[in-house]
């Protein structure tokens, strides 16, 4: 039975219907799915970020290892930039979740 009927039904009653195990069971696994697909969105974009992170370090080291000495300490600095930005990000978002959990 659909959730909407089932309300329906139970504001139309006199009494508080049956407990209903397997609705409550249900209900339980929709929301232990969605936070599971919550929690994996969140995995794969922080490693996404790590990994442009690190390509970016690897790009100036392939690239100007030898011939350009300025070029490369730049974009080691960039590269350490993005990797601190990430970090930075991972913290709040750790920090956020902890005070959303209380």
């Amino acid at each position: 039975m659909k959730s909407e009927a089932r309300l329906q039904r139970a504001l139309a009653a006199e009494r508080a219907p049956r407990r209903d195990p397997s609705f409550t069971l249900a209900v339980m696994r929709e929301a232990e799915a969605r936070r599971f697909r919550l929690q994996t969105a969140n995995g794969v974009l922080r490693s996404v970020g790590i990994a442009v992170a690190g390509s970016a370090i690897l790009v100036p080291l392939a690239g100007w290892a030898g011939s350009d000495p300025a070029g490369l300490q730049d974009g080691v600095l960039a590269a350490a930039g993005l990797i601190g930005l990430v970090a930075g990000a991972r913290l709040m978002a750790a920090r956020a979740g902890a005070l959303l959990r209380r």
